[in-house]
Order: C-alpha cells, then structure tokens, then sequence
C-alpha cells in the first residue's frame, strides 16, 4: 500500500472527491498522486470532517487517506469494505453505498481495535506504564472512500486517525494519536481477499 497526496491536500475535499461529476473524475484522481487540484465548480462542497478530543479544530480525513488500487467495481470494493467494518465488529455512523462511503467517525474502544493492540495501530506517546495507546481511552475516526478510475480500476482512500485519555485516576487533557499504517493495510488487504474469493458474495 502507499500513501500519496491527498485529495485535501491538494485543495479537494472528500464530499467533492465523492461528488465529482464523471468527466471530471480522471483529473480528479490525477490529483491524488500529483497533488494538483481540478476546478470544481464556484461553489465548494465542504470537506467531511470528525471531531475528535484533543485536536482543537475538526479534521478533514481526506488529508489523510491511504491509497490503495482495486481490479473490481466501485460497489464490490464498496460492498467489501463493508464486511471488512463488520468484520471488525466496528458499527459505522456513515454506511453510504450510493456516494460509495463508510466510516465510523467516533469509535470509542480501550486496549485493543479490529484485532489488532492499539498500540500496534496508534501512536499516542509513551510513560512508565507503556505505549499510551494501550492504557488510554481511545477515540478514533475511520473512513473509508470508493471512486471509480478511468482505467476502469478503483481507487480506496482510507483515513485514519485518533486521540487518547488517561482515564486512571486524576482526569488529564486528551493527546493526539497518529496512525501506524497498519489498519489501513490490513483493511486494504481484507478488501483484496474478499474481492478474490471464489464465490464470494462482493
């Protein structure tokens, strides 16, 4: 999997990069790996964004989305993506298969997520104790977005990123939590598998 330039980076929020007309679509994808950004339109569709403790201002997911590449249609990787959130046991607030989104943009979970330690998965800093992530109280947006490509292939973003409290003992100021990049691999890769699965139902 790699990381590219974001759609926000480059001035394109996720609800504009879902919202792309057709004909615009090929430059828009153009400006995930090249960091450029089409013109869309006088009027701009505001970024979709999450509030998370600790952060201050709302984050914009898509300055942070992993891109990875799919050989199937934009719903099968829409429809996996989806079982992979439920195979996490992770219920997402946005489960949208017409504009091709799903996230849970406040998850709330302590010591582990999706299998995985949180520490494996977010870096929030470290004490006496150990990796912060896995003795906090965790936080945590994670969204994931399908867009057709011109090729015919489509394109998964996956953003992901979260903020800790200590909730032991004398109550302290949240901190902010980076991704490790492994959630957003092994979602992409869960997604690959089911998409090759013979008689797979995605």
């Amino acid at each position: 999997m790699r990381r590219t330039v974001s759609a926000g980076a480059a001035g394109l929020g996720v609800r504009d990069f879902i919202n792309m007309r057709p004909n615009r679509l090929p430059l828009a994808i153009a400006c995930l790996t090249m960091g450029l950004a089409p013109p869309i339109g006088a009027q701009e569709v505001p970024a979709v964004r999450v509030v998370l403790p600790g952060y201050g201002t709302p984050i914009a997911i898509d300055t942070i989305l992993a891109i990875t590449n799919h050989d199937a249609s934009p719903l099968r990787v829409w429809t996996a993506v989806a079982r992979v959130f439920d195979d996490y046991h992770i219920v997402p607030d946005i489960r949208d298969s017409l504009r091709l989104v799903v996230g849970a943009t406040r998850y709330v979970k302590s010591t582990s997520m999706a299998n995985f330690t949180m520490s494996a998965i977010l870096e929030c800093g470290s004490s006496m104790t150990g990796p912060n992530a896995d003795n906090f109280r965790i936080t945590s947006a994670l969204v994931a977005v399908v867009r057709p490509q011109p090729d015919g292939k489509t394109v998964l973003g996956i953003g992901f990123i979260g903020s800790g409290r200590d909730v032991r003992g004398v109550s302290t100021d949240p901190v902010k939590c980076a991704s490790t990049g492994r959630l957003e691999a092994d979602l992409a890769n869960r997604v690959r598998t089911l998409l090759r699965t013979p008689g797979g139902d995605v």
